[in-house]
């Protein structure tokens, strides 16, 4: 019996946690267990930790420590982003209109189905066939009812990205808040938030080495929000609930490591796509790109196993990888195991048949040409196995 080696290409669902990162988080998660919001010496000490790390956030972004809340993670943040900003823009200014695209996360596409039950009226574009959305289709799109634009910065599926520092341009121009999903980008870009007008900004941990359960969103001075969360006074009373103090504190130590080695990361993981990209090409037109060459992550690349050969959906897919070792994904981990063509994918114009056979590759620093190599092998076998005879 062939022997299967493991092979793990699904970072843009999670990271493992790096060993620096625990033992930063170990402390937090034993001798200094005090509650933030206890005035004793065991609450302190935590409080302390906490307004570090938010300094610390805070710097890598070149924003303000009061801008920066702590949540749950990158979903938290999205709801909060949304939920918050648009109750209060209604309440505030009669501003109920939200633009977003047919390509965003599910975090943010039933966050946006929740605010139309709400009375709010979402503006789905569309993207272009590279998954991107244009300058003019956004400022073509607002007006005076116009409370929110949310848009991904680097998409979760096929890894395009969207020219958010023009945007926010537009938007600032307007007085319109623009919130960036940036879960796939902060620590993989750098964002200099005094340069970058966004007003809004989620992010997650465990997308860069960090724990699961901690993400942040930055809130730009002044934008209206409103707690989404009632409980507690904690986060300047905008998040009830005690903190996740050993999250926060492996966030950081993620997020501190992330950026030192952008540069270095961008190209380790530019050589294995590009790479990868080559080996494909072996596959001719049994394999499609879903994936834009132009203008896109190097963490991340979409195909589509082509219908004309295979009579096969992204479970299938997915499960024969698995089998042989290879950890891959057909997107969103959020929806994994739902039976449902991508909705990115027909966003892009594709039929459901190509939507439905599509397997999402991530890499990430620690990915290696031989486990490329393995994988492209395993292709093959799947191949030769899946399509009709």
């Amino acid at each position: 019996m062939k022997k299967y080696r493991d092979v793990y290409l699904d970072y843009s669902a999670t990271t493992p946690l790096l060993p620096e990162v625990l033992e930063a988080m170990l402390p937090f998660l034993k001798e200094k267990f005090g509650n933030p919001s206890s005035i004793h010496k065991f609450g302190q000490e935590t409080r302390a930790a906490i307004e570090i790390a938010r300094d610390e956030i805070a710097k890598l972004l070149n924003a303000r420590q009061s801008e920066i809340y702590f949540t749950s993670g990158g979903t938290e943040s999205i709801n909060f982003a949304l939920i918050g900003s648009a109750r209060a823009l209604k309440s505030e200014y009669g501003k109920d209109e939200i633009i977003t695209s047919m390509a965003e996360h599910h975090a943010v596409m039933e966050t946006c189905k929740f605010l139309e039950t709400q009375g709010f009226k979402i503006i789905y574009l569309r993207p272009d066939t590279n998954g991107t959305i244009s300058l003019k289709q956004v400022e073509k799109n607002l007006s005076d009812k116009t409370g929110i634009v949310s848009l991904i910065h680097i998409n979760n599926e096929i890894g395009s990205v969207n020219d958010i520092y023009s945007i926010a341009e537009i938007t600032n121009k307007h007085k319109v808040i623009f919130h960036v999903d940036a879960v796939q980008s902060f620590g993989k870009v750098r964002f200099d938030l005094s340069k970058l007008k966004v007003d809004l900004l989620s992010a997650s941990a465990h997308k860069i080495f960090g724990p699961k359960g901690a993400g942040f969103l930055y809130v730009r001075s002044e934008t209206p929000i409103s707690p989404i969360i009632f409980g507690g006074s904690q986060e300047r009373n905008r998040r009830g609930g005690t903190e996740n103090v050993a999250g926060i504190i492996g966030l950081v130590a993620a997020a501190k490591i992330a950026h030192t080695r952008i540069d270095e990361n961008h190209s380790k993981v530019s050589q294995i796509k590009s790479y990868m990209l080559s080996q494909l090409q072996k596959f001719g037109d049994k394999v499609l790109l879903n994936s834009p060459i132009e203008n896109c992550s190097p963490y991340i690349l979409n195909i589509s196993f082509n219908p004309e050969y295979f009579d096969i959906d992204e479970n299938t897919l997915i499960m024969n990888f698995a089998i042989r070792g290879v950890a891959v994904s057909s997107g969103s981990a959020c929806t994994s195991g739902v039976l449902e063509p991508s909705h990115v994918l027909l966003s892009l114009g594709y039929d459901e048949k190509r939507s439905s056979s599509a397997v999402r590759f991530s890499f990430s620093p620690q990915t290696t040409f031989e486990e490329i190599d393995y994988t492209i092998e395993v292709m093959e076998e799947i191949i030769n196995l899946l399509q009709r005879k």
